[in-house]
């Protein structure tokens, strides 16, 4: 074993039970499912000198967690994912549509492996060079060029959105001071 990565962001009632004391009825029902801890750091896996983010699951809907992981080095993003409990529904296409924004934030390549819905390669701008389908059995392979510099979205996150929340804040906090005089 030459890394671990341990799952960051757990899925509420199916790896674990928030707010266990107050909820303390909903254990019953999914107790089958698990009582998991979640990983402590995001530390991209080391492998012939390139470093590669993982993504477990449902992880890549949250932008937060590749930018980590791109910050502390990862050339590459990889999702595994299990997107079986899809069936055969639009919804495989949408969690690959999530991945292509983790992609184009972070100027990365990303892996996409899924047991059961859409496995694909996405280019860092986006765009989906090859994929499989729903339920289908395939094998993608491809060269990709890794990149270690910084998008701006990797840097600073999302202060260019919160300070946009702030000035329309304050536009119509001073609209509204105006008004009254």
């Amino acid at each position: 074993v030459v890394g671990r990565y341990d799952k960051f962001h757990l899925v509420p009632f199916g790896e674990y039970v928030p707010y266990k004391k107050i909820l303390f009825f909903v254990r019953k029902l999914v107790s089958l499912v698990g009582n998991f801890v979640p990983g402590e750091t995001l530390k991209p896996l080391y492998t012939d000198g390139y470093q590669i983010g993982g993504l477990i699951c449902y992880e890549d809907v949250f932008p937060e967690i590749s930018r980590a992981l791109v910050n502390n080095g990862a050339n590459l993003l990889a999702v595994i994912t299990n997107d079986a409990w899809y069936g055969e529904s639009s919804a495989a296409f949408q969690h690959l549509a999530i991945s292509v924004f983790r992609a184009v934030e972070n100027r990365r390549w990303l892996i996409r492996s899924a047991n059961s819905g859409v496995t694909a390669l996405v280019s860092p701008t986006g765009r989906v060079l090859s994929h499989t389908d729903i339920f289908e059995k395939g094998l993608l392979v491809s060269h990709v060029n890794l990149d270690s510099d910084l998008t701006i979205y990797a840097k600073y996150g999302d202060f260019f959105a919160w300070a946009c929340a702030f000035a329309s804040l304050l536009l119509i906090g001073l609209t509204i001071i105006k008004r009254k005089r």
